[in-house]
């Protein structure tokens, strides 16, 4: 009996020290809530910059279909651009207008149409900053039309004046691979409150948005798109084309 009661005893002390205390400590649980802080600061910035360079590349493919549908309109209007900007007409259900370059170009973009009684329609979301559509920068959330237009490289024409900028076509242009056509405008611009849906020599350095890292997507006259900077641009030969 003794030895029986000494094996119980030697069984049951053995089991008990198996045991262990369930949960985390409070120290543990800092620990923890420590780690998981220091990761998600370390984590943060590369997912910002992540976001921002999908944005960047969605950005490059906007320009690449405005690119695209300016090639359309070339060959449908005897080689000539479309002027940068001018006469404007209404958008659907807004007090808006837009720009003589984005007008015409919505239609081959298939984001509005053309009709003889018409010209211009476009679909309602066109002057929304939400609107995913090709002139509706990703990066820009709070203006719509986000693009601006080179003045000396597509023309200009003011309603009733004789315009220093004349229409161009793309076969009279010195150096093509320099001459930039289309740009990220300001983060406040790109609204009809004010001329920013186009720029020239002049303007450019506060016309010119630079929202992508510090730097501006651009669509050329060679239709290439890069990113640019506005202290790297040259306007005898990125603007004027001279």
């Amino acid at each position: 009996m003794k030895g029986e009661s000494q094996s119980n005893s030697l069984y049951l002390n053995k089991h008990r020290t198996r045991r262990k205390p369930l949960g985390f400590t409070l120290l543990e649980l800092l620990v923890v809530v420590a780690i998981i802080g220091i990761l998600a600061a370390l984590l943060f910035p590369l997912g910002k910059s992540m976001i921002e360079k999908g944005n960047s590349t969605k950005c490059v493919n906007n320009l690449r279909q405005i690119g695209g549908a300016i090639g359309q309109y070339i060959n449908d209007n005897d080689g000539y651009l479309p002027y940068s900007a001018g006469p404007s007409y209404a958008g659907v259900g807004t007090s808006y207008t837009f720009s003589v370059w984005q007008a015409p170009l919505a239609y081959y973009l298939g984001i509005g149409q053309l009709s003889p009684s018409t010209p211009y329609t476009t679909m309602p979301s066109y002057d929304n900053p939400s609107a995913k559509h090709p002139f509706n920068c990703p990066s820009c959330k709070t203006s719509f039309r986000t693009y601006t237009a080179n003045k000396y490289a597509m023309g200009f024409l003011p309603s009733g004046a004789t315009s220093p900028y004349p229409r161009r076509k793309p076969l009279a242009f010195q150096r093509p691979t320099q001459l930039i056509l289309i740009t990220d405008s300001q983060t406040v611009d790109g609204q009809i409150t004010g001329n920013t849906m186009q720029f020239d020599d002049t303007n450019y350095q506060t016309i010119i948005g630079t929202r992508h890292n510090g730097k501006a997507n651009a669509l050329f006259a060679d239709f290439h798109i890069e990113s640019i900077g506005r202290a790297t641009i040259d306007p005898a030969k990125n603007i004027k084309n001279n």
